[in-house]
């Protein structure tokens, strides 16, 4: 009985076993499975490298990409033609590996240089970008700082040799001050104890206007920034251990009372002149190379004007000393819009270049020489473009009038810079066309003296005496380059 059963069941299972299929549909029973396809040969290298390019250009997910530049032994680089990309409904295998007739709208855009790459906009049309607005580079002010406590008067920049790190040295009522631009952390680092007033930087050597009888000091600069990192580590000042010819800090002779300074250079003898205004005296220094410092060359014993609004040095072509601007006031003709007063350095009996009746100089005022020819002067509300004797120049506008009390100006990327208590502006140079602006009733604007980077100090206007936020000029990293 029992072997009845099993024979009827191996019936039945031979019975159905072909209809089974690995897809699991059910074949009818007339009807013979498809044979096998054969297997494939074996391949040689430039089958499988053409076969892997056919695989790649049936997946339809795949990106089209032209193939990548081949070097040659001339030097020149040669680009291979395109694969085409398959329909969907093609058969891949009846297309050709490579077309030499390929249709333009396929061929991927080529890319610009790599110095040129810059994020465009839609184009327009050409008549549209006309505006000085869209040529200028946008400016942006990038925080460096977070609640500084100190009271900053004057700043400038250092490239420490050793890491080459980028430093902003920050002159204020507590002293001395490093900031690394470059740092991961922005931390303050304390390099001279004492009110500072003026600092400036040359071949690793910083001058400053410092101390309780505002003098003109000499630091060692890589010097004075090793021995303030160990300080803090060493009970006792370090300066005060290292032998005299060691010096890291010295006093410049006869200088006490600085009220200010100014640098200047003359670029066609290739010299860096210095000049200190004291009480009843000015000095006239220059740097001396090879013995890495300043040195005297004259002293003019004269007083100068009390308070002292301005002190500028302004070099004149084919004389051997600058002249020192130290006043301005409103000038006498349209010709004459700027009336500029003078102290000639490179005369020992006549230093003065006016007549003595000249008006006193406004409260807010500013004298910047843009080049050998021009000079860029702040009157309370308007900003002039004129020559060296204030003449009216010709191929310039001579005055741009803003609506606020501006404090500073700076001459930036061919535009001008203002700023006042709430804010800031640019404008073109030519056309005076706004360009730029920032107003926030909530804070008051600084710009902080400075002889290279644009430096800007924001204290809140309900706490001025509180901590302030300090800001570099930066110009913006994406921008529409126009032709």
């Amino acid at each position: 009985m029992c072997n009845l059963m099993f024979l009827s069941f191996l019936g039945v299972f031979s019975r159905c076993s072909p209809t089974i299929q690995a897809t699991g549909l059910i074949m009818p029973p007339d009807e013979t499975p498809p044979p096998l396809p054969p297997k494939p040969k074996a391949r040689t290298s430039s089958e499988e490298s053409m076969a892997s390019e056919e695989d790649r250009s049936r997946k339809p997910c795949s990106l089209y990409a032209p193939s990548p530049l081949i070097r040659t032994s001339s030097g020149t680089h040669a680009r291979p033609t395109p694969h085409p990309r398959p329909s969907r409904h093609s058969d891949p295998m009846s297309l050709p590996v490579q077309l030499s007739d390929s249709p333009e709208h396929l061929l991927p855009p080529e890319l610009p240089p790599k110095g040129i790459r810059r994020r465009q906009l839609p184009s327009k049309d050409p008549a549209e970008c006309i505006s000085p607005i869209m040529k200028k580079l946008p400016v942006y002010f990038k925080k460096i700082f977070h609640g500084c406590p100190l009271k900053i008067n004057c700043s400038t920049t250092w490239e420490n040799p050793s890491s080459k790190d980028q430093h902003l040295i920050l002159g204020a009522e507590e002293g001395i001050y490093t900031l690394n631009l470059h740092g991961s952390e922005a931390t303050m680092e304390l390099l001279y104890p004492g009110k500072c007033t003026w600092v400036y930087t040359i071949n690793n050597i910083l001058m400053s206007v410092s101390g309780k009888s505002s003098q003109l000091h000499s630091h060692l600069l890589k010097e004075l920034y090793e021995h303030a990192r160990k300080e803090r580590m060493v009970p006792l000042p370090t300066h005060r251990l290292l032998p005299r010819k060691m010096a890291v800090t010295s006093k410049i002779p006869d200088t006490k009372g600085c009220k200010t300074c100014s640098v200047a250079g003359n670029l066609q003898r290739g010299c860096v002149f210095l000049c200190c205004a004291l009480e009843s005296s000015v000095m006239l220094l220059q740097w001396y190379e090879p013995m890495h410092k300043f040195m005297l060359i004259k002293h003019f014993d004269f007083p100068l004007p009390n308070p002292l609004r301005v002190f500028e040095m302004v070099t004149v072509p084919q004389q051997e000393y600058p002249l020192v601007c130290i006043g301005v006031s409103r000038g006498s003709s349209p010709n004459l819009p700027v009336h500029v007063e003078y102290i000639n350095l490179n005369s020992n009996t006549s230093w003065f270049t006016n007549s003595g009746l000249e008006k006193p100089c406004p409260d807010v005022v500013q004298v910047n020489q843009l080049d050998s020819s021009s000079l860029l002067v702040l009157m309370e509300k308007s900003v002039h473009i004129v020559g060296l004797e204030g003449e009216l120049k010709s191929s310039r506008p001579h005055e741009t009038i803003f609506s606020h009390e501006v404090e500073s100006i700076v001459y930036f990327e061919d535009t001008l810079l203002a700023v006042w208590r709430h804010g800031w502006q640019r404008r073109g140079k030519v056309s005076s066309e706004v360009l730029e602006e920032n107003i926030d009733h909530r804070k008051i604007f600084r710009l902080v003296q400075s002889d290279r980077r644009v430096v800007l100090e924001t204290h809140p206007t309900e706490d001025q005496s509180g901590l302030s936020n300090l800001y570099i000029l930066e110009v913006a990293e994406n921008y529409v380059m126009l032709p």
